[in-house]
């Protein structure tokens, strides 16, 4: 990598923080010159281009965009808003399927807000908790209704498994069933569960629904921290807490061993909800910004690419996290249970645990020095470098 993916880095990150301004609530104001690299980056990292786009148009400014600008937000923010609409008819149909039976989902994340009417933002799939009981059914059910699973199914005793199998019908938004959350919660998720505006369909109480965008989307995918998409879908469900739940997710914060990252993530999405926009995650938006410029110009095949971008995320916030990628959890090098979806790990699982062992630490030295650029790169950026 070189100097144009530099700039188009810290063209995104200019175009981060003029967002962040636009979608917190100051008057809206026409973007800063980028190019279309440096567009296609922001917002295919950030995934907000429909809030921003229905900001600019309630606002008139819309139609005085051009260039690189008017072309990238008319393409991602009709594509965003496309699969609201299709996430919105999915669990319509999947509610129905669900009543049928008498059973009842529980709607995670960014389609919880999106049902809600909180705010509207990218989705790619529809999760729904099921009860674990009842998950394989649910499962059958969903497959005899015409959807077609996409990897094999696991239960409630997989070790590091949370969900079953993806299903997909024609030209629909896939579903995905969990009958647990990752990372786990530490009580019962269905306890005080609320109804969405989509009868048979639930979210998570107001403080369990928080805890879950925050920690999901710091500790479980570190690829998304600080993400403007994960952040609106904070701040809505912020929004959705009082003075107690939002104590009680910041005492949820303190306590977790790794509690720095949803707490930062916590105190810039209650910013954010009360119409401010100081950025605590630029450091993450250009590791962010120059994982996809690499990936999009060498295209690394999928192992190197999770390798990259988890090494490159780990090097960046520092603090440790590195070493947890060759030992600790059910992604490093040598994992701490898993159950594996192949043919041979069903029938050799101690052979299948060394060759993944195996396979994960050549990818993973073999991103080292990439990453290594990427986060002292993505350092200077972030303070402006």
């Amino acid at each position: 990598m070189g100097d144009s993916q530099r700039q188009s880095a810290a063209g995104a990150l200019r175009l981060r923080e003029w967002a962040l301004g636009v979608l917190t609530g100051a008057p809206p104001s026409l973007p800063p010159q980028a190019g279309p690299e440096a567009w296609d980056t922001f917002l295919r990292v950030e995934r907000c281009a429909y809030p921003l786009r229905r900001v600019l148009a309630a606002a008139g400014l819309l139609e005085q965009l051009r260039g690189a600008a008017h072309e990238a937000l008319e393409r991602r923010g009709v594509g965003e808003a496309v699969k609201v609409l299709a996430l919105r008819h999915e669990a319509a149909h999947v509610a129905r399927l669900l009543g049928e039976h008498g059973w009842e989902g529980i709607v995670l994340k960014g389609g919880a807000a999106v049902l809600a009417n909180s705010c509207e933002v990218d989705v790619t799939d529809l999760d729904v908790l099921v009860r674990p009981e009842q998950s394989r059914a649910v499962a059958a059910r969903f497959d005899a209704a015409g959807y077609r699973r996409q990897d094999p199914d696991f239960g409630p005793g997989a070790p590091n498994r949370h969900e079953m199998a993806t299903r997909v019908r024609e030209k629909a938004i896939p579903v995905e069933l969990h009958f647990a959350l990752a990372p786990p919660l530490e009580r019962d998720p269905w306890a005080g569960a609320e109804p969405l505006p989509v009868p048979g369909l639930l979210r998570l109480s107001s403080a369990n629904h928080l805890w879950h965008v925050l920690s999901h989307g710091t500790l479980h995918h570190p690829e998304r921290r600080g993400s403007l998409r994960d952040l609106l879908v904070a701040a809505a469900a912020v929004r959705w807490c009082g003075h107690d739940e939002l104590c009680e997710v910041e005492r949820r914060c303190a306590a977790h061993p790794r509690g720095e990252l949803p707490g930062r993530m916590l105190r810039m999405a209650r910013s954010m909800a009360a119409g401010c926009g100081e950025d605590l995650f630029r450091r993450e938006a250009a590791t962010a910004y120059l994982v996809y410029l690499f990936t999009r110009r060498y295209r690394p095949f999928r192992g190197l690419l999770l390798a990259l971008g988890r090494t490159a995320f780990a090097l960046a916030r520092g603090q440790g996290e590195y070493g947890g990628l060759w030992y600790g959890s059910h992604i490093s090098a040598i994992p701490r249970g898993y159950a594996g979806a192949s043919r041979l790990d069903r029938v050799f699982p101690a052979a299948a645990l060394a060759g993944r062992a195996a396979w994960r630490a050549a990818n993973l030295a073999a991103a080292f020095a990439p990453a290594a650029w990427m986060a002292r790169t993505a350092r200077r950026l972030a303070e402006g470098g």
